[in-house]
Formats: C-alpha cells, structure tokens, sequence
C-alpha cells in the first residue's frame, strides 16, 4: 500500500500535483505484469486467503497515454468500489478506464475482472490540497461469493466517532520497506493493524498543508503503515461486532514509509451522504 508522493522532504509540502501515477502506479503495474511482483505494507504479513479480506478490490487503470497503473479499492455493494480520486486523476495523468479485479490475491492475474470507464469522483477533489480524495467506480453486478463481499458503510451512529485510539487494519499491495529494489516473488496481499490518531496529532508531522476533518491518520511510530503501490486501498475496523470502512488510503510523506510518520487516508464518515447519493 501506499505512502505518497506529491511532499517534499523535511515533511514540508511542495503543494504540487500528486502525480501519483507517473512516481508511484505506472513503475508498480510493469513489475506487476512481468512477474506478477508486488511491494507490502510496511511491517505487514500475507494474507493466507483472499476470504479475510473479501472485500478488497484491486484496480488496473489505463491511462489516456496508453501506459497502465495500479490502485486499490474496497467494494461496498454489488455495483460500486471505492477508491481515490487521484486514481483517475491526479493532477496530471488521467485514467481513461479501470479493470476492477475482485477475489484475488493478485492484480494481473485470477479472480473476477470487470471492465469500467464509469467512475463518479467527488466534485470538490483538489489535488493541491489533498482533499476529498475519494471516488466512487461503477461496475457490473457481481455475486456474492465466500471470495467476494461488500465492507459495510459507517452507520448513522459513527458519524461523529472519529475512531481516535482504535486499531484499524489496511490491506495492499504497496512496498514492504523502504530499501526494497524492485518486488518480491511473492504475490499474496499484506496486512497490518495500526492505530488511529487524533488529526491534531497528525497534524504536527505535516508543515505546509493542512490535515482537514475529512482526513483520517494512522500512526506510524512502529515503522509501520502503508507505502507505495495501493491509492484506494481500505482502512477498516471492528465496531459492534462488525467491520466497517472507515478510511481511503491517500498520501503520507514522501521520505519514507519506515520513518515513523503516519499514513493518511480519506476519513468515510465525511463523506456518508456523497457515497450514498452514488449507490
């Protein structure tokens, strides 16, 4: 999964478009197509089956320039995945279709691959600023199987819950450290349980851009956290016995995954009344 790439170093935002595609997908999808190679979440393990995390959709895109980019995505009903919005714009590069690929471990090979160019992102995405980094991607009906089932939303209750302390766990296929050259030959998603902060300290790590109420942050003092290669990719945990979405892997700083910085992500809750007019 995915620590970004539109910040400066010295955690001080360069305010520039991500470019998400050209730095971090592109390099990502022509490993992944060679060999079938993926990075991990930082201080991640595998996951054994693709039944634990039946929700996690992977996403292939095509650019307008011909070249092919990865993201992630968490499918939240027959018809509809949730991803970011810099995954069909970034600022600079624009997607001109997804292929979504449900009940795999892999991106470019096995499960069930459905082919889209119909993708809603929120009005109000800035790739300046980072925020409403969320969209919604349209595809054909899918069953339900043991391999393939939708994230439950957050509820009414939790709208004002801003999860602060609770652990939460991301799924992807971004880099397992920083010092990684290239992928392993392994190609079974990853895993990690992080904790959740409070946006106000999150806030300390970032100079130069702000960390809205619509932003979400996981810490990263262990040296774990999401890394390069899964934009999109979900942030969930378990409230009454049940797991719901609570976030969309976004950015991070880009001076490395393992240096102790938080994760990102577009917080769910913010956006309940958006996700459901596009259901």
């Amino acid at each position: 999964m995915i620590f970004l790439l539109a910040f400066a170093l010295f955690n001080v935002c360069t305010c520039v478009p991500f470019r998400y595609h050209r730095d971090v997908g592109i390099k990502q999808a022509e490993y992944l197509m060679i060999q079938e190679k993926m990075g991990r979440i930082i201080g991640g393990n595998q996951v054994p089956s693709i039944m634990t995390y039946p929700y996690q959709a992977g996403i292939v895109a095509t650019l307008t320039t011909g070249s092919m980019s990865i993201c992630g995505g968490a499918l939240v009903s027959n018809t509809r995945v949730l991803t970011a919005a810099h995954c069909w714009w970034d600022g600079e590069n624009q997607a001109r279709s997804f292929t979504v690929v449900l009940g795999s471990l892999t991106i470019f090979s096995g499960g069930t691959r459905l082919a889209t160019s119909d993708v809603v992102v929120h009005p109000s995405w800035n790739d300046k600023d980072i925020i409403n980094d969320i969209a919604v991607v349209r595809i054909s009906r899918v069953q339900f199987t043991n391999n393939i089932q939708a994230i439950t939303l957050p509820s009414i209750s939790d709208v004002n819950n801003a999860f602060a302390g609770v652990t939460a766990t991301a799924t992807g296929y971004g880099k397992m450290k920083d010092s990684q050259k290239g992928f392993p030959k392994t190609t079974q998603l990853h895993h990690v349980n992080l904790k959740v902060l409070t946006n106000a300290v999150c806030q300390r790590t970032f100079s130069g851009i702000t960390i809205h109420k619509s932003h979400l942050c996981t810490d990263g003092t262990q040296r774990v956290g999401t890394c390069e290669g899964d934009s999109g990719g979900p942030l969930t945990t378990i409230v009454n016995n049940r797991r719901i979405l609570i976030g969309i892997v976004s950015f991070g700083l880009s001076d490395g995954c393992e240096r102790g910085t938080p994760s990102v992500y577009t917080r769910v809750t913010e956006f309940r009344t958006w996700i459901n007019a596009q259901l």
